[in-house]
């Protein structure tokens, strides 16, 4: 019993997982807003007790080039012994992810309002977050790990990191 005092209660068996990027208390997201709102973090919520997430889908809510509150599906992540990119991308043009000055590509063209991911292996290394008219938004350098989750998020003219956590179950 004691035991159980040291865990989390675990996720729901249809869980769906919400973050609040850039939001405080006030958005509910599907129906559920976060009770203790912490940020950045993914929540697992039952899909039964939401109005239209999807079991085991991952979402990030956040505002819009226009400060309108989005609601982005993460794609699946298939591969846990890889380190997965996610590229998010909340601005107003399509931003892609490239290995920094090297134009290498890591994650191509992706449009406002959507997101996509590569796995890939473990390797320190720096990349940039470029715009579609090909300006900086910025660079950032990493030494992967297995099984690490990072997300590049753009907003407007900059993009931010946010290595991918999980807190406690909410309420539904």
């Amino acid at each position: 019993a004691a035991d159980n005092e040291l865990y989390d209660t675990p996720p729901p068996d249809d869980a769906a997982f919400v973050r609040w990027v850039g939001l405080g208390n006030q958005h509910p997201v599907f129906g559920v807003a976060p009770a203790t709102h912490i940020a950045d973090v993914y929540r697992p919520v039952s899909a039964a007790a939401t109005t239209g997430a999807q079991p085991g889908a991952f979402y990030t809510a956040t505002k819009n080039a226009d400060g309108k509150l989005v609601i982005i599906e993460e794609p699946t992540r298939e591969d846990t012994s890889k380190v997965h990119l996610l590229l998010l991308n909340a601005g107003d043009m399509p931003v892609q992810l490239v290995v920094a000055g090297q134009d290498m590509m890591v994650i191509d063209e992706t449009p406002p309002g959507a997101a996509q991911s590569r796995a890939v292996n473990p390797v320190s290394t720096s990349l940039t977050v470029k715009s579609g008219d090909g300006r900086e938004l910025g660079t950032f350098d990493l030494a992967l790990r297995r099984g690490q989750n990072l997300t590049f998020i753009v907003h407007e003219d900059t993009a931010r990191l946010i290595e991918n956590a999980f807190g406690p179950n909410l309420g539904g």
